[in-house]
This record gives C-alpha cells, structure tokens and sequence, in this order.
C-alpha cells in the first residue's frame, strides 16, 4: 500500500512539476538557439514559438519571434505558424494540470477555483491566450486540472494565440521596415 502511495505521488505530483520544471530550464538555457530557429523558415518560427510557450511560469518571447519575422516572411502565415506554435507550447501546462489534478482537488481552494474554473473555461482560456500577458501557463494548468477537454482546450488556445500573433505580425511587419529605413537614414 505504502509503495502503491509512493507510486502515485511521483505520477500526480513529482512528474508532472519535473516535466514543466525541466522544459523551462531547457527553454531558459537555450533560449539564444531557440530563437535562432526562426531562421529556418515557418517550420523554424513554428519550433520556436512551440519551445517558447513550453514554458511554465516564465514570460516567453513567442511574440517577438512572430513580431520580428514578420517583416521578413508574409505576416499572416508568420502569425498562423507562430500562433500554432505557440498554442502546441502550452499543451505542456495542460498535461502537468492534468496529471496533477488529484492535488488541486485535496484541497477546499482548489475544488472552489477548479468550480469556478469549470464554469468560465472556454470563455478564460480565450481571453488569457489572447491578451499579451504572460500569465497563460496558469490557465493551461487549470485547465488540465479541471479536466477540461483536449479536444476543446486547444483549439480555443489556437484561436486566442493566432488572433494575438496577428496583431503582432501587422505591427512588425509595418513597425520593422519603417525604423530600419529611419536609422539607415540617420546612419548614413
């Protein structure tokens, strides 16, 4: 019994924060070459905005990939990739709340919070992946932890991250070529 105890601690509880732990310090210590996978294309800006927002708890730089490579590739597909990427990046905040789900619901908060949660969660999971703040990981996690499912989670997320990458796009893709042009100007 004692071992069978164990057994669901490490799953519901250690590996999942392992897993989320270890994909932040990867992201944190490559951060440089992750970035520098834009340079392969859409299929470097989708990798990149994937490894971005595979993050847990931390601000990600997804949005300035798409930003800055907006003016180089065409701003809608940029925004398409990226926000794609970026929405397959949270999956790994998802599946830790999944995994941890039995923890949030021991305790009187987490039930509250996972009720309310459970109510709102389209409509929260929207809204939180389409404003640029970076507390998104919060709602993935919530949303693994109150069972919400897959099949509803991402493409919600999808949505909320493409819509937001469009916007960054449009100002890179307009914003970019108007300094550049400026300090070439002033540099000469």
């Amino acid at each position: 019994m004692a071992e069978r105890k164990r057994l669901l601690i490490f799953r519901d509880l250690i590996l999942p924060i392992g897993i989320m732990v270890g994909a932040t310090l990867l992201v944190t210590l490559y951060r440089d070459e992750i970035k520098g996978l834009a340079t392969f294309g859409y299929s470097g800006i989708f990798i990149a905005c994937l490894a971005a927002n595979a993050t847990v708890f931390l601000p990600a730089p997804s949005s300035a990939i798409v930003f800055a490579f907006a003016s180089i590739y065409s701003p809608l597909w940029v925004a398409l990739v990226g926000g794609l990427g970026a929405a397959c990046g949270e999956l790994v905040g998802y599946f830790g709340g999944l995994s941890g789900h039995r923890l949030v619901e021991s305790t009187a908060i987490g039930l509250k919070v996972q009720k309310w949660f459970s109510k709102h969660a389209v409509l929260t999971v929207f809204v939180l992946a389409f404003l640029p703040i970076p507390i998104f990981d919060l709602a993935g996690v919530l949303a693994g932890a109150s069972k919400m499912k897959l099949s509803v989670f991402l493409p919600v997320v999808s949505v909320g991250k493409v819509l937001k990458m469009v916007i960054y796009a449009l100002l890179g893709a307009n914003i970019i070529p108007g300094l550049s042009a400026y300090f070439n100007d002033a540099w000469k």
